[in-house]
C-alpha cells in the first residue's frame, strides 16, 4: 500500500511514536495506555479513530488476530506467529514464505492479489513448559 497524505495531528503524531519500535502488537486498549501518558485528554474514540485511519493510508497495519484489532509499525511483507496460549505475536520475515504464497495466488482467477500474510499457530517456550 502505497503512503498517501495526511494532516499529522498531535494525536496522530504521538500514536505513531508509541507503535514506532513497538513489537508487541498492540490492541487499541495498549495504544491508547501508552498515548494517554503524553496526551491526558485524548479520548479511546479518538485513538481508535486514528488508528484507523493511519491504516487506511498505509503509515500502520493493522493485524486480526482471534477478532482483536491489533496494530504495528512494520509494513514489510512479514508473517506472524502467535502463541494460541498467551496470545504474544512475533513478527517472521521468510522472503521464500511470501513469494511462494504470491505464486500460488496467481493461480486464482476471480482475484488479484498483491500481498499476502500467514499467521502460524502454537506455543511460546514460555507457555510450553
Amino acid at each position: 500500500m502505497q503512503e498517501q497524505t495526511i494532516k499529522y495531528t498531535n494525536q496522530r503524531i504521538e500514536i505513531l511514536n508509541f507503535l514506532k519500535g513497538n513489537l508487541n502488537h498492540p490492541n487499541v486498549e495498549e495504544v491508547y495506555e501508552g498515548v494517554r501518558k503524553k496526551l491526558t485528554r485524548i479520548s479511546k474514540a479518538t485513538v481508535y479513530q486514528n488508528l484507523k485511519i493511519l491504516a487506511e493510508k498505509g503509515l500502520i497495519k493493522e493485524v486480526n488476530i482471534k477478532g482483536v484489532a491489533r496494530f504495528e509499525p512494520n509494513l514489510s511483507p512479514h508473517h506472524h506467529i502467535i502463541c494460541r496460549n498467551c496470545g504474544k505475536i512475533i513478527d517472521f520475515e521468510s522472503k521464500e514464505l511470501t513469494d511462494f504464497s504470491l505464486k500460488l495466488a496467481k493461480s486464482l482467477k476471480d482475484f488479484s492479489i498483491d500481498r499476502t500474510d500467514t499467521s502460524f499457530y502454537g506455543l511460546c517456550k514460555k507457555c510450553d513448559k
